[in-house]
C-alpha cells in the first residue's frame, strides 16, 4: 500500500454548494489511492489541527476573514473554492459568477420581464460579481436594474445567521414597478425575498418572478413557490480544486488567475414559470415549446396546438421575445442540449436525439454556429476528466 497523504478539507457542508464540491473531490481522489481524505468544520479550526492531521494539502470554502487569517500562516498549499471573502491570495476554484449574472438576466428577459432588480452584499466578491454580470447584460439592453443590499458584515451564512426578512426589505419589494424580475445572489437570500412578498402579499411569480444560486434542492423545494434557481457545477469545481492541489503537491507553480467554470444552467421551478406581459396565446405556445423541448417540433404541429394564424402569433412573440416562433424552438432546443451535455456522459448522438434535433450532424452544425464550439469542447467546459 502506498504512503498516505492527508488532505485535508475544510468546509461549512450544512449547505448543498460545499456538499456537491466535497463529492468531487471524493472522485478525483478516488484515483489517487495514497490520498486519505479528513474532513474538518470550517469553526475552531487552527494551525494545530493542520499539524495534528499531519496533512500535506488542503482545499476549502473560505466564508470568514478569520479562516482565512489562520489558513494563510500554513505553510502547505490551500486551495479556496469560494468567492465570499475580497481580496484572497489563495488558488482559487470557483464558478464565473459574471456568467451566473447573465444567465439570471437571460432567463428573466426569456419570460417577458423589462423590469429587474437584484439582492446580494456589496462586498462579497461573488455578489458583486454576479451583479456586475446581471447589471452588463441589462446594460446592453439599456436597463438598470434596482437593488437591496444586506449590509452586514457577514457572509450568506455564518454561524447561523441570515440575510432577515425585515421591513426594509419587505417596503423595498413594495415600491418595486411590477411585473417584477429579481436576481438573487444566492438560494437562501431567494428564499427570503419569496418570504417577504408573502408577507407583503405580492404575488410569486404574478407580481414577483425570484430567481436564486446554487440550485438547493432543499430550499428550492421548501420555498412557496418553489424557487428556480442556476445550477453551478459544484462536483466539477470539486473535481478540478482536488486536481489543482494535485499539481500544486508535485510542486507546479500555483496560478495567478481562479479557475472558473461557467454555470450549467436553469432549473426552472414556479418563481419564475410565468410569461410577463403575454397574452394567452403566447404563453400557451411557450409552454408547448418547452415541455417538448426533448423532441422535434414544428411550427405547423405548434399551430395546431394554438389555434391562431401563423401570422398573427409571429408577430406577437417578437413584439414580446423580440425573435420568431421558430427561432424559439430552436433556442429551447439548444438549451436542453446544453443541459444534457454538462450534466450527463450521453454521448453526442444521443444529446441530439434527446435534444429534439433531426440528426446528429445538423445539431453539430447548429450547436457550432450558435457557440462558436463543438458539442464536445462545451461538455468538456464543464466534465473535464469527471466521470459520472
Amino acid at each position: 500500500m502506498p504512503q498516505q497523504h492527508m488532505i485535508a478539507l475544510v468546509f461549512d457542508y450544512n449547505l448543498s454548494y460545499p456538499r456537491g464540491v466535497l463529492r468531487g473531490v471524493r472522485q478525483y481522489a478516488a484515483n489517487r489511492p495514497d490520498w486519505t481524505l479528513v474532513l474538518h468544520g470550517s469553526d475552531g479550526f487552527t494551525p494545530r489541527s493542520m499539524a495534528s492531521l499531519q496533512g500535506v494539502g488542503l482545499i476549502s470554502d473560505i466564508t470568514s476573514v478569520e479562516l482565512a487569517k489562520t489558513l494563510q500562516t500554513l505553510p502547505q498549499p490551500v486551495v479556496n473554492v469560494t468567492s465570499v471573502v475580497p481580496n484572497l491570495n489563495f488558488p482559487c476554484v470557483s464558478v464565473d459568477h459574471n456568467q451566473v449574472g447573465r444567465l439570471a438576466f437571460q432567463h428573466l428577459w426569456d419570460r417577458g420581464f423589462r423590469q429587474f432588480a437584484f439582492v446580494g452584499h456589496p462586498h462579497h466578491p461573488y455578489s458583486y460579481e454576479r451583479e456586475n454580470g446581471f447589471r452588463e447584460a441589462l446594460t446592453e439592453v439599456g436597463l438598470t436594474p434596482e437593488c437591496y443590499y444586506d449590509r452586514s458584515r457577514y457572509a450568506y451564512r455564518h454561524r447561523g445567521r441570515m440575510l432577515t426578512v425585515n421591513s426594509e426589505l419587505q417596503q423595498w419589494l413594495r415600491n418595486l414597478k411590477k411585473p417584477v424580475g429579481v436576481f438573487a445572489c444566492h438560494d437562501v437570500w431567494a428564499v427570503h425575498v419569496i418570504g417577504a412578498c408573502r408577507l407583503t402579499e405580492l404575488r410569486v411569480p404574478e407580481d414577483v418572478a425570484v430567481i436564486g444560486v446554487d440550485n438547493d434542492d432543499l430550499l428550492c423545494e421548501l420555498a412557496l413557490p418553489s424557487l428556480s434557481s442556476i445550477h453551478v457545477p459544484v462536483e466539477q469545481i470539486g473535481y478540478q480544486a482536488a486536481a489543482l492541489l494535485d499539481r500544486l503537491l508535485k510542486g507546479e507553480k500555483r496560478p495567478e488567475q481562479p479557475h472558473l467554470i461557467p454555470p450549467v444552467g436553469v432549473v426552472a421551478r414556479q418563481s419564475t414559470d410565468i410569461l410577463a406581459g403575454a397574452d394567452p396565446d403566447v404563453t400557451e405556445a411557450l409552454l408547448f415549446i418547452r415541455r417538448n423541448a426533448h423532441r422535434p417540433i414544428s411550427v405547423g404541429e405548434l399551430l395546431r396546438q394554438v389555434p391562431v394564424s401563423r401570422r398573427s402569433l409571429e408577430m406577437r412573440f417578437r413584439s414580446l421575445l423580440e425573435r420568431g416562433i421558430g427561432e424559439e424552438i430552436r433556442r429551447v432546443h439548444l438549451e436542453r442540449a446544453k443541459e444534457l451535455l454538462a450534466t450527463s456522459v450521453l454521448s453526442v448522438e444521443e444529446v441530439a436525439e434527446r435534444s429534439g434535433f433531426a440528426s446528429a450532424p445538423y445539431f453539430a452544425r447548429f450547436f457550432r454556429q450558435a457557440t462558436r464550439m463543438t458539442p464536445s469542447d462545451y461538455r468538456r467546459q464543464f466534465h473535464g476528466s469527471l466521470q459520472h
